[in-house]
């Protein structure tokens, strides 16, 4: 059996794979993160290199690699973008502890997501808590989205 690597959706929109590379039709469907469970699922290695060749799912972070070991070290660093897919697959967690934490630090991080998938991710966690948030918080990310805080968040 060939190796396995689990994959993550952690945005709440599905995803989709099709893979036909080695002659056989085979397909993986992410349902996307609900109610704080993200959709996790192992595919082939092989599956995975395919996708860094052919694909700027990893760049865009569309998909995460869940585990940390030495396989999965080694499929990251195929990733030829790896800084921005680092930048773009925050679990909603990760976003919560951003919007809840140090406001610097928030704008810090928050300024190096250059996907907009991502930012709209992390616009979906803020609306969820958004009456926890300052003012100057919403009106942060009401500019970073270059949207007017009462469409936003209204």
């Amino acid at each position: 059996m060939a190796d396995k690597i689990k994959l993550a959706r952690h945005r709440n929109t599905s995803y989709f794979v099709k893979y036909d590379a080695d002659g056989s039709n085979r397909q993986w469907s992410w349902a996307g993160s609900r109610n704080g469970k993200i959709d996790i699922k192992a595919v082939p290695k092989e599956v995975v290199e395919w996708l860094q060749m052919n694909s700027i799912c990893f760049d865009k972070g569309e998909l995460v690699i869940v585990e940390d070991n030495e396989e999965t070290k080694e499929v990251k660093d195929g990733i030829v973008e790896i800084e921005t897919y680092e930048n773009n697959t925050h679990s909603k967690e990760e976003i919560e502890s951003l919007l809840t934490g140090n406001v610097n630090r928030m704008k810090k991080e928050l300024g190096k997501i250059t996907v907009d998938a991502e930012k709209q991710f992390v616009i979906e966690v803020a609306s969820t808590f958004k009456d926890d948030l300052t003012k100057g918080k919403l009106d942060f990310l009401s500019e970073w989205m270059g949207v007017d805080s009462d469409i936003l968040f209204g």
